[in-house]
């Protein structure tokens, strides 16, 4: 009796443990992470049913949100779980190498049914947790942008740590949804799949602090005072204010404030073009930012010598208009170090490698002096008074210190008999010790006050509220 107990029982659980069913579920990818390692990804969940057995529901986490964050900066998988752009495509071996994924179990007798007790079972232990690429972004600040971008037709938001060129958030106008590409591979009116933080457009006055910092360095005092009548003529053409009847006598700042075109040509003039030139490649307008292996903010666009040698193309580019075309986020850099006292810091976008607790610094960020402190004091003063008396007062805020310049770029590209127009707000807010950067781009804008100031002020504001000031 003994040998037939053993032998059929041995037999019979041989045969239920052959009849386990096992399926896989997840991405089999590590996670993106941000700054304090707050998932990017595998924030939102799906209900799926076993296959071994139907009845058995779990809960499994989605790659991409439907309203997922920084979608431009993430990039996407394709079916085979293989990263085709932005970081998922970066990074792609070193995510694929971490494993991550719920296993279930299924149990079965000899004759295929549930075993009671046992049936299902769910095995997470090799979901992933705190291991991936983490970045320089905050979730909450990342939120906080695409929140206030609402507005925002197309454009982007950028926000960076000015001291350390960390980018806090990144979005682009309009996003897309990962789970959904088909439908905006072949939308050639708005591009939803072009990140505009890293392509280039046209300045405008935004560029009038380069103005300013090559005056500075050419010795011309902030004192220094030119009529505004309201129209000046360069050669054969004549360049108008958008104060018809002028400003009258005015100073550096208060040109800077009021934005004042026919300033600015007069003070082009007394520097030369060369000066501007020297400055603007001092200042890397032309390098590409590298983020990561394939997001690139391109290079920027200079006008030939031959073109602002003439009394109207220097005129043009002494308020940022003609041939001149630079990305955001060089613009961005740009601003921040204005807050960082004359230091140019590279934009991080990748902090490190997490894996099981270790973690792996990559990147790093270059520092280059590319004026002096003393004028970027004078430069961070001067975008103050612009934010409390010119045109960016729609950005002043009274919880935070505020300094910005607004812009409404021409491009001479006309639709329906009406040019298209790139607005800006650019400007520095500082909480406590830090100072943060952030620029706000609106394609088809009317103007820099009205479209960026007031989605400027909303992104200050949040970030201040999360400082709990």
């Amino acid at each position: 009796m003994r040998i037939f107990y053993l032998s059929y029982f041995s037999a019979e659980n041989a045969a239920a443990s052959a009849s386990r069913g096992t399926e896989s579920f997840g991405t089999h990818r590590g996670l993106i992470l941000d700054r304090n390692l707050k998932s990017l990804v595998e924030y939102e969940s799906e209900t799926v049913s076993s296959t071994e057995n139907p009845s058995y529901v779990l809960k499994i986490p989605k790659r991409y949100a439907d309203n997922q964050l920084c979608a431009h900066i993430i990039g996407y998988t394709n079916y085979h779980n293989e990263g085709v752009c932005g970081i998922e495509k970066d990074y792609n071996a070193y995510l694929k190498a971490i494993p991550n994924q719920i296993t279930l179990h299924t149990f079965r007798d000899a004759q295929g049914n549930l075993l009671a007790g046992k049936g299902t079972v769910t095995d997470t232990s090799q979901q992933c947790k705190n291991s991936g690429i983490r970045l320089t972004i905050d979730k909450s600040i990342q939120q906080a942008v695409e929140r206030a971008g609402k507005s925002i037709r197309q454009g982007c938001a950028i926000v960076m740590q000015s001291d350390t060129g960390e980018i806090l958030a990144s979005a682009s106008f309009p996003t897309f949804n990962p789970n959904r590409l088909q439908q905006y591979v072949n939308d050639t009116q708005t591009n939803p799949l072009i990140n505009r933080a890293c392509i280039p457009y046209n300045v405008g006055s935004v560029f009038k602090v380069i103005v300013c910092l090559a005056a500075l360095d050419s010795g011309v005092n902030i004192n220094t005072s030119f009529v505004c009548r309201g129209s000046i003529r360069c050669g054969g053409t004549v360049f108008g204010c958008h104060k018809a009847q002028g400003h009258g006598t005015i100073n550096m700042t208060q040109a800077l404030s009021y934005s004042c075109n026919t300033y600015f040509i007069q003070l082009a003039n007394q520097i030369g073009y060369q000066k501007i030139l020297s400055v603007c490649e001092r200042l890397g307008i032309k390098e590409t930012i590298s983020l990561s292996d394939s997001i690139l903010a391109q290079g920027g666009t200079l006008p030939d010598k031959k073109d602002v040698s003439s009394p109207a193309g220097l005129a043009n580019f002494s308020f940022g208009q003609g041939t001149l075309l630079s990305t955001p986020l060089w613009l961005c850099k740009v601003y921040a170090a204005i807050g960082n006292g004359g230091y140019a810091v590279t934009p991080q976008l990748v902090a490190s490698k997490v894996n099981a607790g270790e973690s792996v610094p990559v990147g790093n960020s270059v520092k280059t002096r590319v004026f002096s402190a003393s004028q970027a004091h004078t430069l961070y003063r001067m975008l103050q008074y612009a934010v409390k008396n010119g045109t960016g007062t729609a950005a002043a805020s009274e919880k935070c210190i505020v300094a910005g310049k607004t812009a409404t770029a021409q491009t001479g590209i006309y639709k329906h008999g009406k040019e298209k127009l790139i607005s800006y707000f650019i400007g520095l807010f500082s909480i406590k010790s830090d100072i943060y950067t952030v620029l706000v781009m609106c394609e088809n804008g009317s103007s820099g006050s009205k479209d960026c100031a007031p989605v400027f002020k909303e992104i200050c504001e949040s970030i201040c509220k999360m400082q709990g000031e």
